[in-house]
């Protein structure tokens, strides 16, 4: 073996040594269980301050499948998405929310989520999931509309 191999071999022994040794310190001290408790959420307390969760996006691969998918299904996607507070979701709604007036259908799943969605801390959600149900009943946000409904309410 060449002095350059066992130097190098050497230097390996020697951080495995450091990082087993590190380990167990940290071990002993408690602060590798709180570490893990702060990355696993298992020390966040039911009381107190509220903790932000992250949040996800919308990917590049989500958005082509939406392309491929009937209106019910881009809307009960999006929706979910919506109430997960995933980033562009409520964006994609308002885009193609004209599209699916007169495609859309009341379903269980769609109630679910309209349900959910309208009880939302966030108020885009609420006015995502408003939007949504214009389309499933086929209502445009129109003065006549409006009309029309308070005339057949009399």
């Amino acid at each position: 073996m060449t002095a350059a191999a066992t130097s190098t071999s050497r230097r390996k022994v020697v951080l495995a040594a450091v990082l087993l040794i590190s380990l167990a310190v940290a071990k002993r001290s408690g602060a590798l269980e709180q570490v893990w408790g702060l990355l696993t959420g298992h020390n966040i307390p039911v009381s107190g301050a509220p903790v932000a969760a992250t949040h996800g996006k919308l990917s590049e691969h989500n958005l082509e499948w939406l392309k491929t998918q009937q209106p019910q299904q881009q809307a009960e996607f999006l929706l979910g998405a919506a109430i997960n507070h995933d980033e562009g979701a409520t964006n994609a709604i308002a885009a193609l929310v004209d599209g699916w007036h007169g495609h859309l259908r009341r379903t269980k799943k769609w109630q679910d989520l309209e349900m959910t969605a309208l009880y939302s801390n966030d108020l885009r959600v609420r006015a995502a999931a408003i939007e949504v149900n214009l389309a499933v009943n086929n209502l445009d946000k129109t003065d006549e509309q409006v009309s029309r409904l308070i005339e057949g309410a009399e």
